[in-house]
């Protein structure tokens, strides 16, 4: 089963993370079958794309399993392949489309950067986001740093990155951060047609030239190479080990002090 989905009608285009059992949680494949998924939809004729996630959440982050494995590579191997990874799936910022995120559930760490990785989000109230890297012994990927200063300013960016704390799409709605909301994931299919729709009614072409002035000068790479570095380190230290212990015993972590 195809875990990458994704279906035209007319105007606008439907991105699906299909991983519904996993909470849509990001594995090697997926990055693949994304990638993939976005190079056709370039082609398509359709003024916006809603990127969403099946099931019970937009999406829980990285796989927990994908982490697992790259503690066991050795470290010289990391930084490539996390670029690869982290790379597959911000090729979303390369459609001219209009992309529009929407957001229900979870949408944590890697998850909640695919998200603000969109042009537009729209938000149920309850859903429930972090940016959860330090909470598991791990540095920051996915282009966390620009994405969250971008779309929540930096202040509000720096803390939330630091605390790995969670927030909810009531938050992100009263922060600008997202375009719309409702309250409860129910609700959001609507609210997301709805936008992708009035989006879609305007001239195709200047959509598209305005998607591409609002990319000019976000050159994403320079943060993408730094922190798979910083990824490729902190992979294979203890920190990382604690954090994956304390997420499959549903407990807070609890890291040694020092560097």
């Amino acid at each position: 089963m195809p875990r990458i989905e994704w279906r035209t009608d007319g105007p606008v285009t439907r991105l699906t993370l299909n991983r519904p059992e996993a909470l849509n949680a990001l594995s090697e494949d997926m990055s693949r079958e994304f990638a993939a998924a976005v190079r056709r939809i370039a082609r398509e004729r359709s003024s916006a794309v809603i990127v969403q996630g099946a099931g019970k959440a937009f999406c829980a982050g990285g796989d927990l399993s994908f982490i697992e494995e790259n503690r066991r590579r050795p470290e010289r191997e990391l930084a490539p392949r996390m670029r690869r990874f982290y790379g597959a799936f911000l090729s979303v910022r390369d459609l001219p489309q209009v992309t529009i995120a929407k957001v229900h559930g979870a949408a944590v760490g890697a998850g909640l950067c695919l998200a603000l990785a969109c042009d537009l989000r729209v938000a149920a109230f309850d859903a429930k986001l972090a940016f959860n890297f330090v909470r598991l012994g791990l540095s920051p990927g996915m282009a966390a740093w620009p994405l969250a200063r971008a779309a929540l300013g930096d202040a509000r960016a720096r803390e939330l990155l630091a605390t790995g704390r969670f927030f909810t799409g009531r938050d992100l709605l009263g922060w600008g951060a997202a375009a719309a909301g409702a309250p409860t994931a129910g609700e959001m299919d609507g609210v997301a047609e709805d936008l992708a729709r009035a989006i879609a009614s305007g001239s195709a072409r200047s959509l598209r030239l305005l998607k591409a002035e609002t990319r000019l000068g976000e050159d994403l790479r320079p943060f993408l190479a730094h922190e798979a570095r910083g990824q490729a380190r902190t992979f294979r230290g203890p920190d990382a080990a604690e954090g994956l212990a304390a997420v499959r015993a549903r407990r807070p972590p609890v890291f040694a002090s020092g560097r």
